[in-house]
């Protein structure tokens, strides 16, 4: 069988490597403009146990191969606060990864096992040439995908635009952070979010979120991710834990949710964020897209015909993300409401609504 997978992220490379060590005679190649799976927007990941298993499924020693002999902190618990109170709740057991180091791993993984890498922007002219001469086009290009466009009508594709706006950044602590941390600062302009994971024992990948209002607004009004840093250290500094941002490069970012109804037209198939876009505030991105990766891979393995396995894939994938999709999706409607809801609320009723829809 031969396969062309639009999409070299995390969801396109396990699948690749799970589909080639199944059946190691299968053709499988990757395409992935250069540089874009290293340097795509996005600073790190967090994997939890099912991710953890379904890496383990590919490579036993994927610990030491992804982390080296550097050691890496488990996320045990996580800090919820507001400029007024703090709250310290438990937190499924994780890690966190930089996006560099996920993608150089799972690159290298995917070329150990046979599978064809190549630096290749798809273009539309190209991809209908990939779906004539593969026997399965697999999309995994993200949330922005030229697959799920091309063929939007015949997957259901929705793709619902936020009022949500982030940015990411990376936090130098002086002391020692083990926690998760999800933050609702109340400022002038609305609120503030911070969701940040540790990197080290002293650096942690930062996501700040608010609504398009409110970074439209009073100190925050056209400035760059870069520019709001003092102002953003200031705030969420302002209830104990110094606050230094460090800027990214990457400028701030809409929010997009995308679901679908079905998950293959003929031999075009979905898989990750081009299938489903979760809230990154789950913390579920990547496992996800190992889940998704892995499921297609199972179903092409117990049977040789192919509508029969996508038929299954789609299945088995829209009963697993239908009860994340409809969290997410009245996940950001709370958010996008956000600015009302912490104008008629403070203190610990804030951070009981904010803790509820953001913590796991």
């Amino acid at each position: 069988m031969k396969i062309s997978i639009v999409g070299g992220g995390p969801a396109g490379l396990y699948f690749a490597s799970s589909v080639k060590k199944l059946n190691p005679s299968f053709n499988v190649t990757v395409y992935e403009a250069k540089n874009e799976s290293i340097a795509a927007y996005g600073l790190g990941y967090t994997f939890q146990v099912l991710g953890s298993y379904l890496l383990e499924r590919l490579d036993p020693k994927f610990f030491t191969n992804l982390f080296g002999s550097e050691p890496r902190q488990k996320i045990k618990t996580a800090i919820l606060k507001t400029n007024e109170e703090s709250q310290t709740h438990s937190f499924t057991d994780g890690y966190s990864v930089t996006r560099r180091e996920m993608m150089r791993y799972l690159i290298n993984l995917a070329k150990d096992n046979g599978v064809r890498v190549k630096e290749k922007k798809v273009t539309a002219s190209f991809l209908k040439s990939l779906q004539q001469s593969s026997d399965l086009l697999v999309g995994a290009d993200g949330v922005n995908s030229l697959v799920r466009k091309a063929y939007a009508d015949e997957f259901g594709a929705a793709a619902k635009k936020t009022e949500l706006r982030y940015s990411w950044f990376t936090n130098e602590s002086p002391e020692p952070i083990k926690q998760a941390c999800f933050y609702a600062f109340k400022a002038e302009e609305g609120v503030i979010l911070l969701t940040s994971y540790p990197l080290t024992e002293k650096q942690q990948v930062v996501i700040i979120e608010m609504t398009q209002d409110c970074l439209q607004s009073a100190l925050l009004r056209g400035k760059s991710p870069e520019q709001a840093i003092p102002y953003l250290n200031e705030v969420l500094g302002s209830n104990g834990g110094e606050i230094d941002l460090q800027a990214s490069g990457l400028p701030w970012y809409e929010f997009k949710m995308n679901t679908s109804t079905r998950l293959f037209y003929n031999n075009v198939v979905l898989i990750g964020d081009a299938a489903f876009a979760l809230h990154f505030g789950a913390g579920q991105g990547l496992t996800t897209a190992f889940t998704m990766g892995h499921t297609l891979a199972s179903c092409l393995q117990r049977t040789k015909n192919l509508k029969q396995a996508l038929t299954h894939y789609s299945q088995s994938t829209q009963m697993l993300m239908h009860k994340p999709a409809r969290q997410s999706e009245a996940q950001v409607q709370w958010l996008e409401q956000m600015d009302t809801h912490c104008a008629a609320h403070s203190g610990v009723d804030l951070l009981t609504l904010f803790g509820k829809k953001m913590a796991h």
